[in-house]
């Protein structure tokens, strides 16, 4: 009796290491993995950050694309250089049949205001990418044209709340409004709370990770023919939304790791940190972002790394930017510190504003002239004049929805 259950065991655990033995190989998938989620991101004054996002084998831990590569060139049959600096991660998003895998490469030595082609090599069990494009960034200092930013914050996928007061669908309503204005863009501001991955009835209805997988796969369409540049806010630095639930965040959903994961900003080649804050320049542009959730006295997020790090380095940054060269310089942060009424919140510690930003940042912006900043957080439209001093500056708001 005995000797026919080891006999039935062992032919158990035989067909168990037949099924699952192509796939814990992590050469032969279900289904095919592609690369998806793609962005484009600034790398210095002549390069270009590019990332995306792949799903694993079922049951493998392998990287999918362990030499990540994006060959380019200036035409769709001679895509003839070949990226550098190929880099992947990995975080726990706690879904061992599902991994994801986030890569990043540089394309360098552009040429100014050229339209590029790109694709995204495949390995042996990972599909490239189509052909896909961009227009590098004009030689640093250029006044021969206009430059053209969309600036928002504050955008991503519906919650049930969210879809009783505004309707249903208004993210992608908005994906479509963002598209048909496209060709006029150069590239994009978005200043914090992206995807609002915390914030969909999360352990309800979709968890953190589908939530942002969603939003970035529907954004793919801009975000690989633009250049997006982020900022943190509160919904990324932390799973903010559910602090009372802590159970639905793993420890790898706070201090930033997702968004530091996903995203790319030219931290390395402005001496910045993570994509907490960098800065780059776009013709005769200086943009500088910075982070209002961590790394300044008494910041409501609390410190990646100290209290000053951060402040030493906006000071350095805007005293080394040539004002006869990139004249106008703006400055992205999640938070603002004015407002035409200070709303109470308990959510925000009492008041939406953030005092603590101001005096870590303003007077620095005013001693060095900056010339807008803009922020998020606060879901209303507002601008205000420094010492109620008109700016040389005209703002177009169209509602496109």
């Amino acid at each position: 009796m005995y000797l026919n259950q080891e006999i039935t065991m062992y032919k158990f655990l035989a067909l168990l290491s037949f099924v699952f033995l192509p796939i814990s190989d992590a050469t032969i998938c279900l289904a095919d993995l592609v690369p998806d989620q793609i962005r484009l991101a600034f790398a210095g004054d002549n390069g270009v950050s590019v990332g995306w996002h792949t799903y694993n084998c079922p049951l493998s831990s392998k990287n999918p694309n362990p030499n990540p590569l994006v060959i380019y060139g200036t035409s769709k049959s001679a895509l003839t250089s070949v990226s550098i600096n190929g880099n992947s991660t990995v975080y726990d998003t706690k879904n061992i049949l599902r991994i994801s895998w986030f890569y990043y490469v540089e394309l360098e030595n552009l040429s100014p205001s050229t339209v590029y082609y790109y694709q995204i090599v495949g390995s042996n069990y990972v599909s490239a990418s189509s052909i896909l494009s961009f227009t590098s960034a004009p030689s640093l200092g250029d006044r021969t044209r206009t430059v053209n930013i969309v600036s928002y914050a504050d955008f991503g996928v519906d919650g049930l709340v969210e879809d009783i007061i505004n309707g249903k669908h208004l993210f992608e309503r908005a994906i479509g409004a963002l598209q048909k204005i496209l060709p006029t863009v150069d590239f994009f501001l978005h200043h914090g709370d992206i995807c609002y991955a915390d914030d969909t009835g999360q352990g309800v209805f979709t968890t953190y990770e589908q939530t942002f997988d969603y939003c970035q796969a529907m954004m793919t369409n801009i975000t690989s023919a633009r250049f997006y540049m982020t900022t943190v806010g509160n919904h990324e630095i932390n799973c903010t939304e559910i602090s009372s639930l802590t159970k639905l965040c793993s420890s790898d959903h706070k201090n930033q790791v997702p968004y530091s994961n996903r995203f790319h900003m030219p931290s390395k080649q402005s001496k910045g940190y993570l994509n907490s804050w960098y800065s780059f320049n776009y013709g005769f542009v200086h943009v500088i972002s910075l982070s209002c959730e961590s790394d300044f006295p008494n910041a409501p997020s609390g410190y990646l790394i100290d209290t000053t790090t951060q402040v030493n380095w906006l000071k350095q940054d805007l005293a080394s930017v040539n004002r006869q060269i990139t004249p106008w310089v703006i400055v992205q942060c999640h938070r603002p510190w004015k407002g035409s009424i200070a709303v109470a919140d308990i959510l925000e510690g009492g008041v939406l504003n953030c005092p603590a930003c101001q005096a870590a940042f303003e007077s620095i912006l005013i001693q060095y002239n900056v010339d807008i900043y803009l922020t998020g957080h606060v879901h209303w439209y507002e601008r205000i004049c420094v010492n109620g001093m008109s700016m040389n500056i005209f703002f177009q708001l169209d509602v496109v929805l």
